[in-house]
């Protein structure tokens, strides 16, 4: 498994695009001169602005990339709703410390492959004033024994509801640049979601299928990523059981 391919080497069209893709502009201050990256991109192992490239070391680890701009795209596919609801207070939501007890993978396993081995888990955030969360890994298997992809959950209860909103937009108005295709508003789910099939640092993963919803000051995200092509059955079917996953979690988290 540490053999994974490297999609640039290729010369695949994918890889073109993660090539010749545009570096975006920083994320919004968040308060008191701390940028939203900084809690997102340090602290013990998580967020990584880069991927690893032997795909053991992928498939195991908790990491990710970092986040967008702050500001509302129009070309995100209609009108944010990040703002819907009230916008102060500290939120309906504490800093989660452990996600993997309270997520069922089940909606994810029947839509897209066999688990491969238990989840990870992990806390996550470098300034708990600012923000504190919680993550969890569950590997799967598309083909033969061995796991060659893998699902995130990632959630972050930010200090209140304003700089919730904030960090929101500002990865609603990013997805157009980093997204294969139209960006697709999830009504109903939280206070905003969104979804899009990443390609910007994708690789070595095929697919990159991503999952942003707010709600109050909770921040949530859920990956699907696979070493191996996922046929359009599984990514058609993956988008509800990603949904179905964060709408089974949310009540589960909330303080």
């Amino acid at each position: 498994m540490r053999g994974a391919p490297d999609l640039r080497r290729h010369g695949s069209d994918r890889a073109e695009a993660l090539v010749g893709a545009s570096h975006r502009p920083g994320p919004p201050d968040i308060g008191n001169g701390i940028r939203g990256d900084v809690v997102r991109l340090t602290g013990k192992g998580i967020r990584a602005a880069r991927w690893g490239t032997g795909a053991v070391l992928v498939l195991g680890s908790l990491a990710g990339c970092g986040s967008g701009d702050g500001k509302a795209s129009a070309d995100a596919g209609g009108t944010p709703t990040a703002a819907a609801g009230p916008t102060n207070g500290p939120g309906d939501y504490r800093p989660p410390t452990d996600l993997c007890p309270k997520l069922d993978f089940g909606p994810l396993t029947a839509a897209v492959a066999p688990t491969a081995e238990p989840p990870k888990g992990q806390q996550t955030g470098s300034d708990p004033a600012t923000a504190g969360g919680a993550a969890c890994l569950q590997s799967f298997r598309t083909a033969g024994t061995k796991a060659d992809g893998r699902s995130i959950v990632y959630c972050t209860a930010w200090k209140d509801v304003a700089v919730a909103i904030k960090q929101y937009e500002y990865r609603l108005s990013s997805a157009p640049k980093e997204a294969q295709a139209p960006v697709v508003q999830e009504p109903g789910l939280g206070r905003g979601a969104f979804r899009y099939e990443n390609v910007k640092d994708a690789a070595p993963f095929r697919n990159d299928l991503r999952l942003f919803v707010r709600d109050s000051n909770l921040e949530c995200e859920v990956q699907v990523q696979s070493l191996s092509v996922l046929t359009d059955q599984q990514v058609t079917a993956a988008w509800p059981a990603m949904v179905e996953t964060v709408r089974a979690l949310l009540p589960k988290l909330r303080s």
